[in-house]
């Protein structure tokens, strides 16, 4: 594997590797991550099936209008944003940041920067490159995603209590469920998705150094509102705990007056949490795939998205 991306890369962006790493890619199972170094540089290197050729345009359109919060990616011999190898996106960027941002929080002038990157998102025009790759954003696949994981919980046997553990959180949490599902097809007929936005900028997203920061994994970006962006900082996500009154205006200083819109982020904010409580359930729930400390990990954060302070609960109490 790691010859081949040695061997696409030279072919296909000019760069000789002299040494390549896999990369855990967390929950991404439609990508393949490699670090790359070649004279003296480091490249991150994915090889996707995934989301689509948005996480690509959407950040080098961000670059091209000066935006440093953005890793662009480097261009192809030919001039285009990634190669195409084996029916995937072959892509190269620079290698940025020190740690997630999920870890450890952000300081003053990091989160304004955060701000500054999402507002320039949400100024981009959708048309040209952009509208010709931009998916529209919506709550189907994640309601599909949820009544799938429900199915598979109530007919299958747990294997260990881990699974178990996973299956009675969700069995106990059904009507929340239930209502918010139907709270999502009540609110999508008035949501208008027309922004640009990133769609999923958790603190996971966000790589940090010291003076800088980035936001990455564009590749689910699609049209959308600001609300599904917004509610990342507005409570209820991944990497909560650092996220206070204090960190919340240090991001709005960045972004602009905040303005967000009661129905969309309510409507948002169902849909992701019915599918991030789906990813969770099943992740826990399947013994012999992910590892032990994962699914138990994976537990842990589906009582947390089930709790009052999760998103299906601040969306149903909005």
């Amino acid at each position: 594997m790691t010859s081949d991306v040695i061997t696409y890369v030279a072919e296909d962006f000019g760069i000789r590797l002299t040494a390549v790493d896999t990369v855990d890619g967390g929950v991404d199972r439609a990508a393949r991550n490699f670090r790359g170094r070649a004279a003296g540089r480091t490249y991150a290197i994915k090889w996707s099936s995934g989301g689509s050729a948005a996480g690509l345009v959407v950040p080098a359109a961000l670059a091209e209008r000066g935006a440093r919060a953005v890793a662009a990616p480097l261009r192809t011999l030919d001039g285009r944003l990634w190669s195409e190898r084996e029916g995937r996106r072959l892509s190269v960027v620079p290698w940025v940041g020190e740690r997630q941002g999920v870890d450890g929080g952000l300081d003053a002038g990091q989160w304004r920067a955060f701000g500054e990157v999402l507002a320039a998102a949400h100024a981009l025009p959708a048309t040209g490159d952009l509208a010709a790759v931009l998916p529209v954003a919506g709550h189907h696949g994640d309601l599909a995603e949820a009544r799938r994981v429900d199915t598979l919980l109530r007919s299958a046997v747990p294997a260990d209590a881990t699974a178990a553990e996973a299956r009675r959180l969700w069995l106990a949490h059904t009507d929340q469920i239930e209502a918010a599902a139907a709270h999502v097809e009540k609110l999508a007929p008035a949501v208008r998705p027309a922004t640009v936005c990133h769609t999923d900028p958790h603190l996971g997203n966000v790589l940090a150094a010291p003076g800088r920061l980035w936001l990455i994994d564009w590749d689910d970006a699609a049209l959308s509102t600001p609300e599904q962006d917004l509610m990342f900082v507005l409570g209820g996500a991944y990497g909560d705990e650092h996220i206070g009154d204090r960190e919340r205006a240090w991001f709005f200083q960045g972004y602009g007056t905040p303005s967000p819109d009661p129905l969309p982020l309510s409507y948002w904010r169902a849909s992701r949490g019915l599918v991030d409580i789906a990813f969770l359930a099943e992740e826990a729930f399947t013994a012999g795939g992910p590892d032990a400390a994962w699914r138990a990990k994976a537990v842990r954060m589906l009582a947390a998205q089930l709790s009052p302070t999760g998103f299906i609960a601040l969306a149903l109490g909005g």
